[in-house]
């Protein structure tokens, strides 16, 4: 793939989750100021509920770009769509399975989540949508995939920036309405609806030999596409219960008031990960090929260069976070929320151990070694599990996140990395110095002198604050500019420009 090409489809990833970012920001203080914290508490918590069920959709969007990539390109759509074939059949039968069990869990297991009886009707109604959805994201998911795997990543977030632009009219439309909580249920299955089928039609006009069904020649299932859905899925299924994991825990220790709070700080520093997402999805199928190259000298590459980008993106906001978190929290969610600003500081020091260690995962994803991401992310599980637990009855809610804190770090630093390392022939002490130590000791001049700044006007208003922002933004681009930390970043990327706008 040429450099153009590249910075375009990551561009336009960009923009997709600038939208989807700025949705995120704008819908919590909406719901929580129309419905309330516990109102907003019990929709998380639902949330959380449909997650846990929807890991078992993990693995079919991976296993589908990783076949579109390999065969498409290659001559090969009849094997594709066999393996595609695969997917469908095998998700549309799990998608059945989680929305009957999502659905029995909606009648039978409110009580334990301290939902009081006047609010388990309506939950009981939003539970019922997110299960429905279900039959429809989990097969038709692979149009999602399809579109990846075609590197048509402009098309597929045009689609992702309409459905989420559909998803704040309608909810803003409908709680100004005076619609409760089961109202954000049914724009959410409207949109995914809506979602797949814009993709459906657009892969009909761009690759009409493509058929996600199979193909009427074909009912059966790929071996080799059901092996590595099934390890995707395992390893897919791990990390979508550890991101869901905090939430639906302090449901049972506490309830959907503390569960309003967590979730405040978690959608913060969620937004440093987010802000990565299009750098791996283009990643991901790069990563293919240079397996199927033995790596060399490209694999090392990838895995040094795109550290430091997820780096340097994440830094800003980290800093921004645990800087000013407390004041982002009283103007964003209101004043009750500031209590969460100890939990809000761990969770963004967690997401910046991911920004580092978030190239190696996606490298090791896309070159197939499945099995060693789902051994590290079943030891981040069980070591999340049980210190969430013991730092919430030891230090209330910062205990529990300082306990996702640790075992992140436990598991990206001492298990991802050195995988990482050890797949693209780098040696890991170099690493370490290279792309990680590095980019961040060049910016801690920047969030030496915001926490100066703060300690001068520890209570800023929204002008002040945004004057912070910009100020942090352009005091990181400085350093990046001019350090030689990211002298060959600035070199990539001004081949880039110079292609896109040749």
């Amino acid at each position: 793939m040429n450099m153009g090409r590249l910075a375009r489809n990551i561009t336009s990833g960009y923009a997709g989750a600038a939208v989807n970012g700025l949705m995120l920001l704008v819908l919590t203080p909406m719901v929580i100021s129309h419905l309330g914290a516990v109102e907003y508490g019990l929709w998380v918590m639902a949330t959380a509920l449909g997650s846990y069920f929807g890991f078992l959709n993990a693995g079919s969007g991976a296993a589908g770009v990783r076949s579109v990539a390999a065969h498409v390109d290659a001559g090969r759509a009849e094997q594709a769509n066999r393996e595609l074939g695969s997917i469908f059949r095998i998700y549309l039968v799990v998608g059945m399975v989680a929305c009957a069990g999502l659905i029995l869990l909606s009648f039978t297991a409110l009580d334990r989540f301290h939902v009081t009886s006047q609010r388990q009707g309506p939950v009981r109604v939003l539970l019922i949508l997110i299960a429905l959805n279900f039959l429809v994201s989990f097969p038709f998911g692979v149009t999602r995939s399809v579109l990846a795997g075609l590197h048509c990543f402009g098309l597929l977030n045009a689609i992702e920036v309409s459905t989420a632009l559909f998803r704040l009219v309608a909810t803003a439309a409908l709680l100004n309405a005076g619609f409760g909580v089961v109202s954000l249920g049914a724009v959410q299955l409207v949109a995914s609806i809506s979602g797949h089928l814009a993709r459906w039609l657009t892969i009909r006009r761009i690759a009409p030999g493509i058929h996600f069904t199979g193909g009427g020649a074909y009912r059966g299932l790929e071996r080799g596409a059901s092996l590595f859905s099934f390890l995707s899925f395992g390893y897919e299924s791990v990390r979508t219960l550890f991101e869901n994991a905090d939430l639906l825990i302090l449901g049972i220790l506490a309830g959907p008031q503390v569960v309003a709070l967590f979730a405040a700080g978690a959608t913060l520093a969620s937004l440093i990960l987010k802000g990565l997402q299009p750098i791996s999805g283009v990643l991901f199928p790069l990563a293919s090929r240079a397996d199927a190259a033995e790596g060399g000298a490209a694999a090392a590459r990838m895995l040094e260069v795109a550290t430091r980008v997820n780096l340097a993106l994440a830094m800003p906001i980290v800093t921004l976070l645990m800087v000013d978190g407390g004041a982002i929290l009283r103007h964003w969610a209101g004043e009750s929320f500031v209590q969460g600003l100890p939990a809000l500081r761990a969770l963004a020091l967690t997401g910046l151990v991911g920004a580092a260690s978030l190239t190696a995962t996606t490298l090791l994803f896309g070159a197939g070694r499945v099995s060693d991401l789902l051994k590290a992310e079943s030891v981040r599980y069980a070591l999340n599990l049980v210190l969430v637990v013991a730092g919430y009855r030891l230090f209330s809610l910062a205990g529990a996140a300082l306990g996702t804190l640790i075992a992140t770090m436990g598991v990206d630093l001492f298990l991802i990395l050195r995988r990482g390392c050890a797949w693209a022939g780098v040696q890991s002490s170099g690493f370490l110095l290279r792309s990680i130590a590095a980019p961040l000791g060049a910016g801690l001049p920047v969030a030496l002198v915001m926490w100066l700044w703060k300690s001068w006007i520890p209570d800023p208003t929204l002008p002040i604050l945004a004057a912070r922002g910009a100020t942090c933004l352009a005091g990181f681009a400085l350093v990046y500019g001019l350090s030689g930390t990211f002298r060959e970043e600035r070199r990539l990327v001004g081949r880039a420009w110079a292609e896109v706008t040749r």
